[in-house]
């Protein structure tokens, strides 16, 4: 299922999960925002938008842990 935003993000911290990672200096990704962009719309943050999408990308997260784990 597509989350109604946010995927590209949802499934990198999913994805985080499965590995060990580490902090590097320069930064690895470019977040720019334009004003027709999702993220900037008053809806984004709003609770009934906002939580159904972090519950699902937890739920991914905590998938790919399990699978991980059964390696």
């Amino acid at each position: 299922m597509a989350l109604p935003g946010g995927e590209d993000t949802g499934l990198l911290i999913a994805a985080s999960v499965v590995t060990d990672g580490y902090f590097i200096a320069e930064p690895g990704l470019l977040y720019r925002k334009h004003p027709d962009q999702i993220t900037g719309q008053a809806n984004w943050t709003a609770p009934s938008e906002w939580m159904p999408r972090m519950r699902l990308i937890e739920a991914r997260a905590l998938a790919l842990q399990d699978l991980w784990k059964q390696r």
